[in-house]
């Protein structure tokens, strides 16, 4: 029988998770909608909302008369909580056996990669950070000599990447992150001249092999060996793909456009075929493909849609901004008469229209400067009162943020280049990262986000920190799937073990953040928080074992004792925006690709050297004869255009009511007139 979403379903999805607001005509088409497709959605749309919508009105199908499941997957953790907040509460057997909720990570580990490693191995692996791989490799490169030794004194990067794979034949091979190909290296002139380069080199391949091989036996994967053993699960195991077809029935994934060719193939691989029954709908705008760190763009989306739906209409939006948003679109999925299908349509209607502002500045301008000129902004349109304030806040961003020490700073006629750590002299890029990256434990107790005026960041921090721990001792929140502790089933954790227990810990935590955040006493409460780890925190039973024995602190020694970071002064001007924000305005700083997927109520958004042409504005100006600047539908042929267009189509996405380009004033003056002509607010106050 086949299932179908209907009417008082989608009014009861309404009324939890849009406030009994109703779903217009695309949303509805889409939450009714199940065959297999993509959606392509506009920022702003409400997709994962959409997708929520839909999961739920499915769960009260369930269970299914075959018995099958429902598989939902995403690109991040971020992702996966947002939706188990949502809806864990409404359907809690979502998330139970035959279904599976969870990252392409989590999904791909459990079923494939776990059961043939276990298989194949007597001892458990675990997942390792990529610097403690390089850290297993270089212990075994210690004692090569020849080819191996060539490479590893002239490009160790070819170890480090490199990984194994599998190909249709089931041998296995040399690649270079995940690629089909095998891996291709280069030969000295002298081993070409000898007549042994392909000796050599099938020397060094034979090398990268037999150690990864070595390093699985330790029971050490990164995250590229997991896909490796899923694929040889799948080769190997024939049957796998009809087991998973069946216990899954429709597969939904969200967050399409982060996931890497590999990962879209070996998931096609399992449910996409001529005999497979499984709906697939994959979720996602292929013009928001950027990594998620760094400043590297994918000009090309791994995703290549098929069976097209789309969102086109934005509640984040204006119209004003959805028109300049249009411009940027690098993949408009035009039709057969060249007429684009994906439009932003900005449905967000204010009381009194917004026009985008070109903030003028040049070499001279200082980072306060331009934070005031925003303030100024902010206030000048009535945001502070403004509800979407309250919930999203401000943010001034940037495409590049620090310099790498290889970068050259300057350009060819000697003048310094701009990117957000020269503007904001207290930015940090490990400031800015996700908190649990830090790789030490003091980072994590001054490196949170000192901009906020609550503890709720130095709390995530430290208890970030608990957690990678954790990670370091091998102490598991489920030990079978080798599940990892999050800050969530910590604190649920820590409230199992009595009253007594959670309540000292809660004071302790309370007394460190307080400390921390009011009297910056890092090396004191350090100590503290150090002590307790080592007294109380590992010492607690985490598997409720009736015979435990106490653990010590053993591998995360370095992590907790580390002598490479010492604590400094917070900079005067950090301690004095610590006083500016008195007035209610909180002004966060970052880079594009750390606020992807975020709302906004105000966004600036700071053109920053990177290649050349240096700045986005020069970029399109010398690449375009259609600049998406002037509200044009750009004609930009050229990678370092395509890749400012994508970077600025993210970025001038985020705000719901103001947005403000600010730009070297050397590279617009000669076109004010144009910019005022398509839409721009024209300022040039602080180049007067």
């Amino acid at each position: 029988m086949k299932i179908e979403i209907d009417d008082k379903l989608i009014k009861e999805a309404e009324s939890i998770f849009i406030g009994g607001n109703p779903f217009d005509k695309e949303r509805i088409n889409f939450i009714k909608k199940l065959d297999t497709c993509d959606l392509l959605a506009v920022p702003g749309s409400g997709k994962t909302t959409a997708l929520i919508a839909k999961l739920y009105c499915l769960a009260q199908k369930m269970p299914f008369e075959d018995g099958a499941g429902i598989l939902v997957l995403a690109h991040t953790n971020h992702a996966v909580d947002e939706i188990e907040n949502k809806l864990k509460k409404n359907c809690p057997h979502l998330f139970e056996y035959p279904n599976f909720v969870g990252t392409i990570q989590s999904f791909i580990n459990r079923f494939l990669t776990i059961p043939l490693y276990n298989q194949k191995n007597n001892n458990k692996f675990k997942i390792i950070e990529y610097e403690d791989y390089i850290k297993e490799f270089d212990y075994h490169l210690a004692h090569t000599k020849e080819a191996v030794a060539y490479f590893k004194n002239n490009n160790p990067s070819i170890y480090y990447s490199a990984n194994l794979n599998i190909n249709l034949h089931g041998t296995i091979y040399v690649c270079t992150e995940n690629k089909d190909e095998e891996i291709n290296l280069k030969c000295p002139q002298k081993w070409i001249k000898e007549n042994t380069s392909e000796t050599k080199i099938e020397e060094v391949k034979k090398f990268i092999k037999e150690t990864k091989i070595k390093i699985f036996q330790k029971g050490y994967l990164n995250y590229s060996d997991c896909y490796f053993y899923a694929k040889k699960n799948i080769f190997e195991n024939l049957i796998l793909k009809e087991i998973l077809q069946k216990r899954f029935k429709y597969v939904f994934i969200d967050e399409m456009q982060d996931l890497e060719e590999f990962q879209i193939n070996i998931i096609d691989n399992i449910f996409f075929s001529e005999t497979s029954k499984t709906v697939i709908q994959r979720i996602g705008d292929v013009n928001q493909s950027i990594y998620s760190s760094g400043k590297k763009i994918k000009v090309e989306c791994d995703w290549k849609p098929r069976k097209i739906e789309y969102l086109k209409s934005s509640y984040r939006l204006t119209e004003e901004i959805a028109n300049l948003v249009n411009g940027f679109t690098l993949d408009p999925q035009k039709d057969e008469n060249k007429n684009p299908r994906f439009v932003v349509k900005g449905l967000n209607k204010l009381e009194k229209n917004i026009k985008p502002h070109l903030i003028l500045f040049n070499k001279e301008t200082t980072g306060e400067q331009l934070q005031r000129k925003f303030e100024d902004l902010i206030k000048a349109n009535n945001l502070l009162d403004c509800g979407e304030n309250i919930r999203n806040g401000f943010k001034i961003i940037g495409w590049t943020t620090v310099w790498d020490k290889d970068e050259q700073k300057q350009d060819k006629e000697g003048n310094n280049k701009i990117r957000l750590k020269d503007l904001f002299k207290t930015y940090t890029k490990e400031g800015k990262a996700k908190k649990e990256d830090f790789d030490c434990l003091k980072k994590h107790l001054q490196l949170f986000n000192q901009e906020k005026q609550t503890l709720e960041a130095v709390r995530k921090s430290i208890l970030n920190s608990f957690i990678r721990i954790l990670r370091f001792e091998d102490i598991y929140f489920d030990l079978e799937t080798k599940k990892h502790f999050r800050k969530s089933t910590l604190i649920v954790f820590i409230k199992n073990q009595g009253e007594d227990v959670y309540n000292n810990f809660k004071a302790n935590l309370f007394d460190w953040c307080f400390c921390l955040v009011t009297k910056n006493d890092y090396e004191n409460i350090y100590q503290k928080i150090n002590e307790y780890i080592s007294n109380t925190f590992i010492k607690w039973n985490w598997y409720n074992e009736e015979s435990y024995i106490p653990k010590t602190i053993n591998k995360s020694i370095d992590f907790i004792c580390s002598k490479d970071y010492q604590f400094t002064e917070i900079n005067n001007t950090e301690s004095a925006k610590k006083e500016e924000l008195k007035n209610g305005i909180n002004i966060e700083i970052s880079s594009v690709h750390s606020v992807k997927g975020q709302t906004h109520c105000a966004t600036m958004y700071i053109e920053s050297a990177y290649k050349t042409p240096v700045y986005e504005t020069k970029k399109l100006m010398s690449q375009t004869t259609m600049n998406p600047l002037f509200f044009q539908n750009h004609d930009c042929n050229k990678p370092t255009g395509k890749e400012a267009i994508k970077m600025m189509y993210v970025g001038f996405s985020r705000p719901t009511h103001l947005l403000c380009f600010a730009v070297l004033d050397e590279n617009v003056l000669k076109e004010k007139e144009k910019f005022e002509k398509a839409g721009w607010n024209w300022d040039n106050d602080l180049i007067r």
